[in-house]
């Protein structure tokens, strides 16, 4: 079972500034940047008010394990947080990289490091925050398609 967490997302730029929704999100270590940054499907986008994509969004393709996808990147477009039962991590601002193909939330190895996520089991989709106990255990949630 992947890793997967529930984020909030707070949107900062587009037709709905300030809409929040919650979804979970896939950890995936495998998608790398240069800055924090996620992808979230065309109709997420829709509901945060980032599709149609602003005037400011830059169109650019991606190395995807399915090969070479366009996507449209909003920079700074939202605020996110991993919340689960007891706790939520600090508030990070990030890109957002607007995927035709994609149905769930991806998180950038970058996200994931500054949100201080520790993937203790892939596998078993263990994980805890760097500021857990060390013998303290979350466990993933299930997808949420869109």
């Amino acid at each position: 079972m992947p890793v997967r967490v529930v984020t909030k997302l707070k949107t900062l730029k587009g037709s709905k500034p300030d809409r929040i929704v919650e979804t979970a999100a896939l950890l995936n270590t495998g998608y790398t940047g240069s800055s924090p940054e996620i992808i979230v499907p065309v109709k997420l986008a829709e509901e945060i008010g980032l599709w149609p994509p602003p005037i400011d969004a830059i169109q650019s393709t991606y190395d995807t394990a399915g090969g070479p996808a366009r996507f449209h990147t909003v920079r700074a477009a939202i605020t996110l947080q991993i919340v689960d039962n007891d706790v939520a991590s600090k508030e990070l601002t990030a890109d957002v990289a607007i995927s035709p193909t994609e149905r769930e939330v991806l998180l950038s190895d970058i996200v994931i490091g500054e949100l201080e996520v520790v993937i203790l089991n892939a596998h078993r989709g263990y994980w805890r925050f760097i500021s857990d106990l060390m013998n303290y255990i979350r466990y993933s949630k299930k997808p949420e398609l869109w």
